[in-house]
């Protein structure tokens, strides 16, 4: 900065303007600490917009994934349970939530009481997502880590093992909270199917289940934790625990937010 000063100064002396020297020779040292403490503050602004530093500290959103009987709803309460007994705030949500207009459709689609397009199912379920969407980000902002039983990932699965186009099924999730953590069941078909209560739903049909475990692999990512869901209830728990409080740790240091898929 100095050297736009000296320019400033040249051309008052050059075209002899008596009007314009003191500008510069009645520079202050206080004007200049006020001038370069502003200074420093926009350049902090401009870095942490560019390394998008964010420090508000915020929930976690950590979500379970597997194929049906792969031991999700029992993982993911257990993991509520840990995180509060240790005394951070949690909430056990699970997708559909069959509490809301819409996912009473999807209730009654899968317990076979009524029947639905392929592609309108789909949609009714990333609907039921965008429901929530609001209110997630609320509750993460606001410190409660959301542990949630089933997401997107399940939606592009299950559609895309039916046979609709992935990059379809993938579509109308763009834009909703990306998760901090994907935990992910690992159970071979035959195995879920061994377990207590298979075959209510429509979904757990053997041949089927094994064409969504082929689409999960699609969508697994370097990011995802995969947990062997055939250990001791236990041995599962331990693990989840522990990458779990992980995670919500990091954000609670401040984590930036992301939108899932949006790259």
């Amino acid at each position: 900065m100095h050297h736009v000063c000296c320019i400033s100064a040249s051309r008052s002396i050059k075209f002899g303007s008596a009007a314009t020297r003191p500008s510069f020779f009645s520079f202050s040292p206080r004007s200049f600490g006020e001038f370069r403490t502003a200074q420093i503050r926009m350049e902090k602004a401009r870095n942490e917009l560019i390394n998008g530093a964010n420090t508000e500290s915020r929930g976690a959103c950590i979500v379970l994934e597997g194929l049906d009987r792969s031991g999700k709803t029992s993982q993911s309460t257990r993991l509520v349970s840990y995180l509060e007994g240790l005394g951070h705030s949690a909430e056990l949500w699970r997708f559909p939530d069959r509490t809301t207009s819409v996912g009473q459709m999807i209730s009654s689609y899968l317990s076979n009481e009524s029947q639905l397009d392929d592609h309108t199912v789909h949609l009714l379920f990333s609907a039921n997502r965008w429901q929530k969407r609001s209110l997630m980000e609320r509750k993460l902002k606001a410190g409660t880590s959301l542990i949630i039983d089933r997401y997107s990932f399940s939606g592009v699965a299950f559609s895309s093992a039916k046979g609709l186009d992935f990059d379809w099924c993938k579509a109308p999730e763009i834009g909703l909270l990306a998760p901090d953590l994907v935990l992910y069941l690992d159970i071979p078909p035959e195995k879920a199917a061994e377990r207590g209560g298979y075959g209510t739903e429509r979904y757990e049909k053997l041949e089927f289940q094994r064409k969504v475990a082929d689409c999960y692999k699609v969508l697994q990512d370097p990011s995802w934790k995969v947990v062997d869901a055939q250990l001791p209830i236990e041995e599962i728990s331990k693990q989840v625990q522990e990458v779990g409080l992980k995670c919500v740790e990091q954000c609670l240091k401040g984590k930036q937010l992301s939108l899932l898929w949006s790259s």
